[in-house]
């Protein structure tokens, strides 16, 4: 999804989350494949919502960003 999305990983990855803080994680040092194990070990340490249209992909709350998925008619 982060790829088809045109970004990374660790971009999936929220460091301000309660779960993501009590692992005492380094987001710098950590490698993708990391991430990847962290994420399916630990899913609430992921931004939320995660909003795709199959080609886009919005991470986190951002009206603005969404507002992209919604065609006008």
């Amino acid at each position: 999804m982060a790829t088809r999305g045109g970004t990374s990983i660790k971009d999936l990855l929220n460091p301000g989350s309660k779960g993501f803080k009590e692992l005492k994680l380094d987001l710098d040092g950590m490698t993708e494949q990391k991430a990847v194990d962290l994420i399916k070990k630990n899913p609430k340490v992921m931004r939320r919502p995660l909003l795709t249209d199959g080609i886009k992909l919005a991470i986190g709350f951002n009206p603005e960003e969404y507002s992209s998925f919604i065609e006008a008619e």
